[in-house]
């Protein structure tokens, strides 16, 4: 199981997610990528370990090189965490075909518990 992690840590949003996802994932099963280059190149390695993606996109310049490799998230499972509430931009998130969505401004722990559910559900369903 690897937890793939976008986003910057050079905002506020990017520490604070960051922090709850290093709370929550074993450091050896956490890949964090804070260019959406870096990330593109891993979405293009095999993805039979990937169990998700954590993708924040802080801003809308990062929401729309997010939605440039959207083709290589097609097959991961994807929180994403939106840069603001405007329709278009909800519209354009659901596109990539979330499995939860929510915003940058929130405190994550709605994320935390989604994350919290999915690691179970993967550690329980192991033979």
């Amino acid at each position: 199981m690897i937890l793939v992690y976008y986003g910057t840590v050079a905002d506020g949003a990017g520490q604070r997610l960051q922090r709850v996802i290093e709370g929550l994932v074993p450091k050896e099963k956490l890949e964090v990528y804070g260019t959406s280059g870096g990330l593109a190149r891993r979405l293009r390695q095999p993805l039979s370990d990937v169990t998700m993606a954590v993708v924040l996109a802080a801003t809308r310049e990062d929401f729309s090189r997010i939605l440039s490799i959207c083709d290589l998230l097609y097959y991961v499972r994807i929180i994403l965490i939106l840069p603001d509430r405007e329709e278009d931009t909800i519209a354009k998130g659901h596109s990539l075909r979330p499995r939860f969505v929510t915003y940058a401004d929130s405190d994550f722990l709605d994320v935390a518990a989604v994350l919290g559910k999915v690691l179970r559900h993967v550690i329980t369903s192991k033979p």
